[in-house]
């Protein structure tokens, strides 16, 4: 690793737009560095997929999607480029000197280019019970099957979207036990979602395969389609969960642990942190960079690419990470090297399905934000609906000077959980759309620094850590 100097590019985060953009820059003769918060490179997708691409009792149920980003992180390893894992960035300045902290120590290094490629997040889901212990989100089962091969038997999926059955395919394959799934998605698509599936079908082996995650997931589990009105108690943890049933009957299951999700969204809080235009994404309810064909951001020299750009898969990830590695590199005075000229024309085929998907499992109003009072919605300050009503109701104009009412979205996590929620609270009460209301304004660090980290960047001017 080198030490002391500036790169052509940082790279932030290491899954497949990272690995792939790396890969392409590095053979075209940029100098690169990545930083990445995990022990390894795969990032949220591939995550440990060096130790499983050597363990065989994991290839019977990850899937060879899975095992797919082997390929790209054996390439990674044999190549030029600089890692640095468990490094945790926490601002982006002005002149492209990134921050980030690692083992209790900061550094910063600065490039000519950085390309953000940092992910997603999944869609927070306050419905009430969902912060009582013995409730997950989905992608956290699917990062215990992929850390360590464990998982937690019996338990009840509660949510929709291609995630979701890929994880509940996983966990079957894996050996565990399903209580229940309780799929929010209709059995057939809604009307909307069809004036999408002609592009969709380009992808036609996409959606075979989800079709197919989903019809051994109804044959192997106790299945219900339709649900609705989904409440979790316990006293202390995690006891009950409560839901509607498709024909409008209300029903109970006994469960210790269940999981949800509602899909994912993009990862903005560094972006925003970094100064970069963000726009609403109706279509896939969430807030996205304003980004051209090359995944080019409002800051000229600051590219994003894979999820954090917007919603569409692995595939997609990795060419938005090679169209934004091919423009750095001409920017940078170079020819990309070994670039397919029909890689624009791939990386169109590989979000032809998104749309569909998008409109068939589009999240219900009542999961984003929820119609009890009491059901928290800032994690972080232990806020519920009702106080943040009793803050919008005295007039604020937008979430930051709801913070001063009531500190939502002031936490550790910035706004990551209610962000969403918050918004779309204050939208009702304005009788304003969510796009014309401001996000949070988020400041760096965008995640706890301790002084003695701070204290550690004299120390380390110029040294990477």
């Amino acid at each position: 690793m080198s030490n002391a100097r500036d790169y052509d590019l940082i790279i932030i985060g290491s899954g497949p737009a990272g690995m792939a953009a790396a890969l392409l820059a590095d053979r075209s003769g940029l100098s690169v560095l990545m930083l990445d918060d995990q022990p390894g490179a795969g990032g949220q997708v591939y995550r440990q997929i060096g130790p499983n691409s050597r363990n065989a009792k994991t290839f019977g149920f990850l899937g060879e999607e899975y095992f797919r980003g082997g390929d790209l992180a054996g390439k990674l390893e044999a190549s030029g480029v600089d890692c640095i894992h468990q490094a945790h960035v926490w601002q982006i300045t002005e002149d492209n000197e990134v921050f980030y902290s690692r083992k209790g120590a900061a550094a910063s290094i600065r490039a000519d280019f950085i390309l953000m490629a940092s992910g997603a997040q999944e869609r927070p889901m306050p419905i009430p019970g969902w912060t009582l212990p013995g409730v997950m989100t989905v992608g956290a089962a699917q990062t215990l099957l992929k850390m360590s091969a464990t998982g937690a038997d019996g338990a009840v999926f509660i949510g929709t979207g291609p995630l979701f059955y890929l994880t509940i395919w996983q966990y079957l394959r894996a050996g565990f036990g399903v209580k229940a799934v309780l799929d929010t998605a209709t059995a057939i698509p809604p009307a909307g979602a069809f004036r999408w599936i002609l592009p969709a079908l380009l992808q036609a082996g996409i959606l075979a395969k989800g079709w197919a995650w989903r019809a051994e997931v109804r044959k192997r589990t106790s299945y219900q389609n339709g649900v609705r009105g989904v409440s979790l108690s316990g006293d202390g943890k995690l006891e009950k969960i409560s839901f509607i049933d498709r024909l409008g009957k209300e029903r109970e299951i006994k469960a210790g642990h269940a999981f949800l999700h509602q899909g994912v969204i993009p990862n903005v809080n560094l972006g925003m942190a970094a100064g970069l235009d963000y726009r609403w994404d109706e279509g896939q309810l969430c807030w996205r960079p304003v980004l051209d064909q090359h995944g080019q951001s409002s800051r000229k020299t600051v590219f994003v690419a894979g999820d954090g750009g917007g919603i569409a898969g692995a595939s997609v990830a990795v060419t938005s990470g090679q169209l934004a590695a091919a423009r750095i590199i001409r920017l940078g005075g170079k020819t990309p090297r070994g670039l397919p000229a029909f890689l624009r024309l791939r990386h169109w085929l590989n979000k032809a399905p998104r749309p569909f998907l998008d409109a068939m499992f589009r999240p219900p109003t009542d999961w984003i934000v929820p119609e009890d009072e009491k059901v928290i919605v800032c994690r972080c300050e232990g806020l519920t609906r009702g106080e943040i009503d009793q803050a919008a109701k005295m007039g604020v104009a937008g979430p930051n000077q709801l913070k001063s009412y009531c500190r939502a979205g002031m936490g550790r996590c910035q706004a990551r959980m209610c962000g969403i929620t918050v918004q779309h609270i204050l939208a009702e009460h304005s009788g304003r759309p969510v796009r014309d209301l401001d996000y949070f304004r988020l400041r760096p660090p965008i995640r706890p620094v301790t002084v003695g980290e701070l204290a550690m960047l004299a120390e380390n001017d110029g040294q990477a850590i």
